[in-house]
């Protein structure tokens, strides 16, 4: 569900407000507008030389102050014809007043105009004002409240993982590039079986994740039943075809743990799994193409060697794909090396280090993901 921010970014526009709000939650609103235009009656005032009556002069800043009000509220109710009939009615009182007490002799009333003058812009500046928050405001607060729905919906989706199951402990994260990203981080259990994976899906934006989650759902369906990863590959295959953009496509790494402990795992158009063991980082890999590129494709996958203290990272392309300043590249083999120094430390302060030197390297350009997974030593778990 969207959070309460989410529902407010979308009221935050001044004119939704006065559309929705009660009348006595505005009253500092509407006591703003009078009374920026009720400063027109002491103005007028200065004009005529300070020969006001106190009665006209109380009045004018009433009549001022109380058409500002209805012209405004008209304005953002979008009811024209009282707008141009208040501002008329308002401009032709303020110049009757103006003439009336301008001083003797003036050339062409030229104080009696500045005081015209300056209610026409006056009005025309709070119309306007209005007619901002109205439109443009309104459009520009909805795509925000938008975004932000989205990002929620995204959290929702990619929730960090930190858990261990039986022999094997598990840690991980996607951080988008912007409010809605398109990589995906999951660990899903059945039985005695688990699937760990990541996913990076083309582009970037609401698409994206839309693609995200339908892999998700399509993947986490199958997983429940009794399937090797390359069934799981060809169902999310079928799945995904007839829903998404021609131009669209997933790559995916994922390791399987089967019944009776042995591990499957592959690689579809994405970066190699790295396994640590023992100080070395080796690369491995099952080359074919992206699920999703060619309604006919067939996937495979392979035997993993998993032995206790082994540590595997799946990571997505925008952990690595960071430029300098200078535009070298981050590249894999930075990857490769920070895992074999930190191998032995907690996932945790892996997925830190590799996090921390992505970011010190340079700027993010696209979602950056990583999950690891470690056999540890467990007595009597099979």
């Amino acid at each position: 569900m969207p959070s309460f921010r989410s529902s407010v970014l979308f009221q935050e526009s001044l004119a939704e407000l006065v559309r929705t709000l009660p009348a006595r939650q505005l009253l500092l609103f509407w006591l703003a507008i009078f009374s920026t235009f009720a400063t027109l009656g002491f103005i007028i005032d200065v004009v005529a030389g300070g020969r006001f009556p106190l009665v006209w002069l109380a009045t004018t800043a009433l009549v001022s102050g109380g058409m500002a009000v209805g012209i405004t509220a008209t304005s953002m109710r979008r009811r024209w014809l009282p707008f141009a009939v208040l501002t008329t009615a308002y401009l032709v009182y303020i110049g009757v007043v103006a003439r009336a007490f301008d001083q003797p002799g003036t050339p062409l009333g030229r104080l009696g105009w500045d005081a015209l003058g300056a209610a026409l812009t006056m009005t025309i500046g709070i119309s306007l004002f209005m007619v901002f928050m109205d439109v443009t405001a309104t459009q520009h607060l909805t795509a925000r409240a938008e975004l932000a729905v989205a990002h929620e919906i995204h959290q929702g989706l990619v929730p960090a993982i930190d858990l261990r199951l039986g022999e094997y402990e598990f840690y991980g994260w996607s951080i988008a590039s912007g409010a809605m990203g398109g990589d995906l981080v999951d660990l899903v259990q059945a039985e005695d079986r688990w699937l760990g994976y990541v996913a990076d899906v083309s582009g970037h934006g609401v698409g994206a994740g839309i693609v995200m989650a339908m892999f998700k759902s399509a993947l986490r369906t199958r997983m429940l039943t009794d399937s090797s990863i390359e069934a799981l590959l060809d169902h999310v295959q079928t799945a995904l075809m007839p829903l998404k953009q021609p131009q669209m496509y997933v790559t995916v790494a994922c390791v399987r743990r089967e019944p009776g402990g042995q591990v499957e795992c592959a690689t579809a158009g994405h970066l190699p799994i790295l396994r640590a063991r023992a100080g070395v980082v080796e690369e491995i890999t099952t080359p074919q193409l992206a699920l999703g590129m060619f309604a006919d494709a067939a996937f495979t996958s392979a035997r993993l060697d998993c032995q206790e203290g082994d540590v595997l990272a799946l990571l997505t392309d925008g952990l690595v794909e960071v430029f300098d300043a200078t535009g070298r590249e981050l590249g894999f083999e930075w990857a490769k090396a920070s895992l074999a120094a930190s191998a032995d430390r907690p996932l945790r302060e892996i997925g830190e280090r590799l996090l921390t030197g992505a970011r010190k390297h340079g700027a993010q350009l696209d979602d950056q993901s990583l999950l690891l997974i470690r056999r540890v030593h467990t007595d009597g778990v099979a």
